[in-house]
Parts: structure tokens; sequence; C-alpha cells
């Protein structure tokens, strides 16, 4: 009898709040402007987002970053390296309608 009022106090504490856990908030914004963030406080969530692990990604940035094919010299100016090759990154992670 008092393993059933045991689980029914805790059932009642779980109905009163509906928090098991706290978690922190990340903004509201596209998600492209959320990989910097992502990169240092949810590695979890930039992970998942372009299938790579954010140190490798600054690393991969360092060796393409001065390649010619990322600069023109035309009056429309490219996206920043970061987003070109995080556009392209989260394109080949998926199958279907969001595969580039």
């Amino acid at each position: 009898m008092q393993f059933i009022d045991a689980i029914s106090a805790l059932h009642d504490e779980v109905e009163k709040y509906w928090v098991l856990a706290v978690h922190q908030c990340l903004s509201h914004a596209p998600q492209l402007h959320l990989l910097e963030e992502w990169a240092l406080f949810s590695t979890d969530k930039f992970r998942h987002k372009l299938h790579i692990d954010a140190d490798v990604f600054a690393e991969l940035m360092n060796l393409i970053q001065g390649h010619p094919i990322f600069h023109n010299n035309l009056n429309n100016s490219q996206l920043p390296i970061t987003v070109q090759l995080a556009v392209f990154l989260n394109g080949i992670g998926h199958y279907g309608n969001a595969a580039t």
C-alpha cells in the first residue's frame, strides 16, 4: 500500500510541474544564424544540422577559405564562405526534397 501511495504522490508532483528538467532556451532566428551559437553551446544540434562536428567544420573552413572559387570580381557578391559550406553540408546530409 505504501508503494502505491508513493507512486500516486510522485504522479501528482509530475502533473503539478509538467517540467522534468529545465533547459536553456536558444534564440529564435533562421538556423544559419544559429550555427555559431550551436557550435559553442549545443554541439549536438550543430552536428545534427550539418552532419559534422564544429571543430572539423572550422578546420575545413581554414583549408578552403583561400580558394579562388569563393572569390569573384563581379558586382554580385557571393555569400560568406561559412554560409556556402553550411548550405552544402546540410544538402548532402539529406535525401529527397532537402537534397541539393
